[in-house]
């Protein structure tokens, strides 16, 4: 079976410096970035946003010319493919929306969001938009 889901790959910058969201899971330690499952009907962009502000209530602007994807075999064997974009927010505070999933939120520089990530497929997704951002 396929699953996909969407998410972003949050920043802010603050005095010049990139920051970056992540979200750490309180019950397993996880720590990644806001994504979830395709909705009928919408497309990539409409789910990396809701699944944002469902996460996060943050309303961020999603970069369209960043757009990286990863596969992989989940544990109960489907095949998944998560598809993220680049997408910044400024004067917004991460906080907890009610029903949805509870998180640590951790805005951390590339480095110590590089050192935070559980795995290593969403380090190199991270280096990858840090070089898109250092570009600009």
């Amino acid at each position: 079976m396929f699953e996909k889901s969407c998410g972003t790959i949050p920043y802010t910058i603050k005095d010049g410096t990139i920051y970056y969201l992540l979200l750490k899971a309180l019950d397993d330690g996880y720590c990644g970035f806001p994504k979830g499952h395709v909705e009928l009907g919408e497309s990539e962009a409409e789910t990396a946003l809701r699944e944002t502000w469902e996460e996060a209530s943050i309303k961020p602007i999603l970069d369209s010319n960043f757009r990286c994807e990863l596969s992989y075999r989940m544990d109960n064997g489907n095949d998944k493919t998560v598809v993220y974009f680049l997408a910044h927010f400024q004067d917004q505070k991460p906080t907890h929306n009610n029903g949805f999933e509870k998180h640590e939120y951790l805005i951390l520089s590339f480095e110590e969001a590089l050192n935070a990530l559980t795995y290593d497929n969403s380090k190199e997704m991270l280096k990858s938009a840090n070089e898109y951002l250092m570009k600009r």
